[in-house]
């Protein structure tokens, strides 16, 4: 058998090598870069459903601050429109104010309930209650109770304002008389029961050592 020459032999030496470059390859390399493609996709599932369960996440967060919210709006609301008139509560209120704005609260008159309709007659579901109050005291005392009841946690309506002067007396100097009509809110409908026209205590009066604003 004749020796190869060195030039086959480096040709079949050369040839051997890409063949097992071309077997690694195949072998060894091949499924590592599809075992990489496995791991792409599954990182890619894995990613949609962290991005799938983070926007649920948000919604149910979205959601309870929402309803958190709505809460406290409605917890402000009830407190505005109470279910019942809770009158006692309101006439209180309106007669503290009046002491702080330094008018004399001389009287409180609620009139008959009264079911709010639209247009057409048609009941919206609460009831409306007039009120009088009477109080006297300085013009800019005036200006001041009529500020303060509106910034009453109850929901006041101011409907109107009439002012008279009263001239001053031997006993008693001269001061302005107001009769301010309001109107409060129920989301119960009120049967008419119309209490008798109170006059404020003597409490109600400010104290002597209250200065009124001028």
């Amino acid at each position: 058998m004749n020796r190869l020459s060195t030039q086959s032999q480096l040709i079949i030496a050369v040839v051997v090598i890409v063949v097992i470059a071309v077997a690694a390859t195949f072998l060894l390399i091949m499924p590592q870069f599809d075992k990489a493609s496995q791991i792409s996709a599954q990182i890619t599932d894995t990613e949609s459903q962290i991005a799938q369960q983070q926007a649920v996440l948000d919604r149910r967060t979205s959601a309870k601050a929402r309803a958190a919210e709505n809460q406290v709006e409605l917890l402000h609301i009830a407190n505005q429109v109470p279910e019942g008139p809770e009158l006692p509560t309101l006439i209180v209120d309106l007669q503290d104010v009046a002491n702080a704005a330094g008018l004399t609260f001389t009287q409180i008159q609620p009139n008959e309930p009264v079911p709010a309709v639209d247009a057409a007659g048609k009941s919206l579901g609460y009831t409306r209650i007039p009120i009088s109050i009477v109080v006297t005291g300085d013009w800019a005392d005036h200006v001041e109770y009529v500020r303060k009841i509106d910034k009453l946690t109850r929901g006041v309506r101011v409907l109107s304002c009439d002012y008279a002067y009263v001239a001053p007396t031997e006993t008693e100097g001269a001061v302005i008389k107001g009769v301010i009509e309001i109107e409060v809110y129920t989301m119960s409908i009120v049967q008419s029961s119309r209490p008798s026209s109170a006059s404020a205590p003597a409490t109600a009066s400010p104290p002597a050592s209250a200065t009124p604003s001028q």
